[in-house]
């Protein structure tokens, strides 16, 4: 068949899960497109990594599909993507609703090898795969392709899912799943990113009161961040539009940035800290007036090729004005250590506006606030799952989520 008799009937082709050599064909083509500095070998490596070792793409919570012709299901790939299964909340219209447990996919590494560029492959593929993920009906007239699974294969319906968009935020838009439906929709308000300059360390100890946190500590931070993402949810207006959100606990959520990140050049420090906890004194800490105060936790890693070289905080959990000059310091003793010289921030201007004053208006820290770039600017969008008059949106655009 050739490439252009194809591109003229897109419904010859169909999705599946990848076989083993299919696999290898989406990791080379991903390897022409993102190799950085890594050679083949290596960027193979860090592919069986991702699916042997880390916890979040372990029993299958991480599936390769590829779009193949009808006619040759286990030959060659047109495109090809990454699910993560994750976990997540949900918070449907209307005055009275409660929070929801529910799932969130992950799509990443979606890639069309060199020579089936431009033929609408890759739309192809990721409209059929809206759904595999969700209980979103099958139109009549071309997506009807079912996938019968092994039970060893999890896949969950899920709410929604979310993309990094690396080419703009228009074109994962139009991978829609139906005439009716928009596919992954970024928010100009969720790809917000706040730079700020690195400063030589005066001292190498923490403030009083905070303490490092590495990444044994995650699994019981997610827990704790999981409950208070929880209660924000169900404190959120959803009389117009329904919200989503992911879990923090949801495996190896937290962990996916510093880990990837370490397996892709030394550690700093071994053990290297991946954030900073403060936690009040007392077991519930007392402040102002009684009122109870929960601890302050932001998680960082030093360096993550895929997203940049800088200094990366990837989640900020209740952390005041007063709080930030300590928590500067302190990424500024890592940021010496790892040769960093500015620290990257998603999403904070949004979320806690008043931070962000506070942080602009410290002197020398040379603060930049706006809009990501449009191209390899890893602009979030999200595709919502749910009854389409809801009009659910995702909450949280912080650089925790990314994949």
């Amino acid at each position: 068949m050739s490439t252009e008799s194809a591109r003229a009937n897109l419904a010859t082709f169909t999705i599946r899960i990848a076989n083993e050599q299919q696999q290898i064909q989406h990791a080379k083509a991903g390897y022409d497109h993102w190799k950085k500095d890594n050679t083949y070998e290596q960027y193979w490596d860090l592919y069986l990594k991702e699916r042997n070792q880390g916890i979040w793409g372990t029993d299958n919570k991480l599936l390769t599909w590829v779009l193949v012709r009808r006619d040759d299901p286990q030959g060659e790939i047109y495109a090809g993507c990454e699910t993560y299964l994750r976990k997540g909340f949900v918070k449907h219209k209307g005055a009275s609703s409660a929070v929801e447990d529910t799932y969130i996919y992950g799509i990443a590494s979606v890639v069309t090898p060199k020579l089936h560029l431009r033929n609408g492959y890759a739309t192809r593929l990721l409209a059929l795969l809206h759904h595999q993920l969700s209980d979103l009906p099958h139109p009549s007239y071309s997506f009807s392709d079912s996938i019968s699974l092994p039970s060893s294969i999890p896949l969950p319906k899920a709410i929604g899912s979310i993309l990094w968009s690396d080419v703009g935020s228009t074109f994962y838009s139009r991978c829609t799943s139906s005439s009716d439906r928009p596919g992954w929709v970024v928010r100009d308000s969720q790809v917000t990113e706040l730079v700020w300059k690195l400063l030589p360390p005066k001292t190498d100890q923490l403030d009083e009161g905070w303490e490092w946190l590495y990444l044994d500590d995650l699994p019981s931070i997610g827990s704790k961040l999981s409950k208070a993402t929880k209660k924000n949810l169900a404190q959120q207006e959803t009389t117009e539009k329904a919200l989503f959100a992911h879990d923090p606990s949801s495996e190896g959520m937290l962990s996916f940035i510093p880990l990837k990140g370490t397996w892709q050049r030394p550690t700093i420090i071994d053990p290297e800290p991946v954030g900073l906890r403060y936690t009040p004194s007392g077991s519930a800490g007392a402040g102002a007036g009684g009122r109870s105060e929960e601890e302050t936790i932001v998680l960082f890693s030093m360096k993550m090729i895929n997203i940049g070289d800088r200094l990366l905080v990837t989640y900020v959990h209740n952390l005041t004005s007063a709080q930030l000059p300590s928590v500067l310091t302190a990424l500024d003793i890592l940021g010496h250590k790892a040769g960093q010289t500015e620290g990257w921030a998603w999403d904070i201007s949004v979320l806690q506006p008043d931070l962000v004053d506070s942080w602009r208006n410290i002197e020398g820290r040379e603060v930049k606030i706006g809009r990501r770039q449009e191209i390899d600017g890893h602009l979030l969008g999200a595709a919502w799952y749910g009854d389409l008059e809801e009009k659910g949106e995702l909450v949280d655009g912080q650089m925790w989520s990314w994949c």
